[in-house]
């Protein structure tokens, strides 16, 4: 037997091993946990948990919308299922900041599941850029749990894992979990069939066998895995006719561009710019597949905030293969202090950012506050037992529904393209409303308003004002 001394060596020799071979492997896990990680709680997070804790409670899926008074009854295909049921166990039993941390350590491994063995200082900076353009959709928030998915598609297709039965079957249960968590899985079967017919043709191409069959196979398991939800085909009905259908979609944040939002939109530029400089120095040592499907998903995020995270994963996996300039750590001090000293600077930045966006949300009452939720005027609506026809905030939709079920809202991050019987969109009237629209407005006979503090909407300008606080303001009917 080994005495304990000589497995105390062992162990040392073996973490010396692991940081002198993959330093930069652990940096950089490191550091996309320090920006990934959010603690912010996202607007939709508060009727995620609701819907969570009725499956949790009592085994209930929500079908038929409880919540709101607008759409009451209208079946959403529900595609955040096991993600509800996931993050509504961790928020209760670990808090908020630990449920954070869980999320961000699973957004920085799926950066470790996108790099190559061989990772020089050069590929760290352009994946902590990459990590930079997907930090916009991190958080606790399904997007995360697709970015794993994402990178682990990537990695899949890289391997040709698509050429024999073994293969099909694991793509039926691959999209079957991940339909459960987020619709970015429909991004992934389009990029799956995108690859593999590209790739077919190419092989054809050079005269080199390529057998279609499987990959057919392949594609169609992934479809047939994505019915395995406990809304059948009604999860497709919903993300393609609720979120792509709806002309009022860009009134929310995550579904407008990128390009308009400071300085997200300067670092989606420079990873931009930085993929065409290494595809033009490097495109005749690869095939086309990979660098057609990067320039495809680098124009969604021109149409959509939400999909930078689908960018972020390809330019990871792109330039951490094909980048091959290098930097001589082992050269004097003068000449690395340039490069150095910046990037120690960075990382300092990072973590400081990071220990006081802990510090301040230790508390969930303070963080809720720190992102301007209305929790001092929801209390007033409970304690004053005002819940009829509100009006509310977009944004706050959810949060009334985890903080206040008993109040049923006029419109929520569900309902982004939900439609009424006569084929309008809600989204589109609330809009309408807050634009000052007061013929739609009357047609509600809303009772009750919740907005924030210095919004001024016209139809309402006359109404009484029965609470306010630096966040939002309660207005009833005069």
């Amino acid at each position: 037997m080994w005495s304990r001394n000589r497995v105390g060596n062992w162990v040392i020799r073996q973490l010396a091993l692991l940081g002198r071979n993959y330093k930069f492997h652990l940096l950089l896990f490191v550091l996309s946990f320090l920006i990934l990680t959010k603690f912010n709680i996202d607007p939709d997070l508060g009727w995620h948990l609701t819907i969570g804790e009725r499956f949790l409670k009592g085994g209930e899926i929500v079908r038929g919308d409880p919540f709101s008074w607008t759409m009451p009854g209208y079946e959403f295909g529900n595609y955040f299922f096991l993600y509800q049921i996931a993050v509504t166990f961790l928020f209760a039993n670990f808090g908020h900041i630990l449920t954070a941390i869980f999320f961000g350590t699973i957004a920085s491994f799926s950066v470790l599941v996108l790099i190559p063995k061989e990772l020089n200082f050069w590929k760290l900076l352009l994946a902590v850029l990459g990590v930079l353009v997907a930090s916009s959709g991190m958080g606790v928030r399904p997007s995360s749990i697709s970015f794993l998915f994402f990178a682990m598609l990537l990695v899949l297709l890289e391997k040709k894992m698509t050429r024999g039965i073994g293969h099909v079957l694991f793509w039926f249960g691959f999209f079957a979990v991940w339909a459960n968590f987020h619709q970015g899985f429909m991004v992934g079967l389009l990029i799956m069939a995108t690859f593999l017919t590209i790739d077919y043709f190419w092989q054809r191409s050079k005269k080199k066998k390529a057998a279609a069959s499987f990959g057919v196979l392949c594609i169609l398991a992934g479809f047939a895995g994505s019915l395995v939800t406990p809304f059948h085909a009604n999860l497709w009905r919903s993300a393609i006719f609720d979120l792509a259908g709806s002309n009022t979609w860009r009134a929310v944040a995550e579904w407008q561009s990128l390009v308009f939002y400071f300085p997200a939109n300067l670092v989606y530029g420079l990873s931009g710019l930085l993929f065409i400089y290494i595809f033009f120095r490097k495109f005749k040592s690869f095939e086309p597949t990979w660098a057609l499907i990067a320039a495809f998903l680098f124009t969604l995020p021109f149409l959509a905030t939400t999909f930078a995270i689908f960018w972020a994963a390809i330019f990871i996996f792109f330039t951490s293969r094909n980048l091959d300039f290098k930097l001589d750590l082992e050269s004097d001090i003068w000449v690395k202090a340039p490069i150095l000293i910046p990037s120690l600077a960075f990382f300092s930045a990072i973590f400081l950012s990071f220990v006081a966006s802990a510090l301040e949300s230790w508390q969930l009452t303070d963080r809720l506050r720190i992102d301007n939720y209305p929790v001092e005027a929801v209390n007033y609506l409970k304690e004053k037992h005002i819940s009829g026809r509100l009006f509310n905030d977009y944004g706050w939709g959810g949060y009334i529904i985890w903080q206040a079920p008993e109040i049923k809202v006029f419109i929520d991050g569900r309902m982004t393209g939900w439609r009424k019987d006569d084929g309008s969109y809600i989204l589109a009237d609330y809009v309408a409303i807050a634009q000052g629209n007061c013929d739609i407005a009357s047609k509600y006979q809303i009772e009750t308003v919740l907005i924030a503090k210095n919004l001024k909407v016209p139809c309402f300008a006359n109404w009484h004002k029965v609470y306010e606080d630096q966040v939002a303001k309660i207005l009833v009917k005069s």
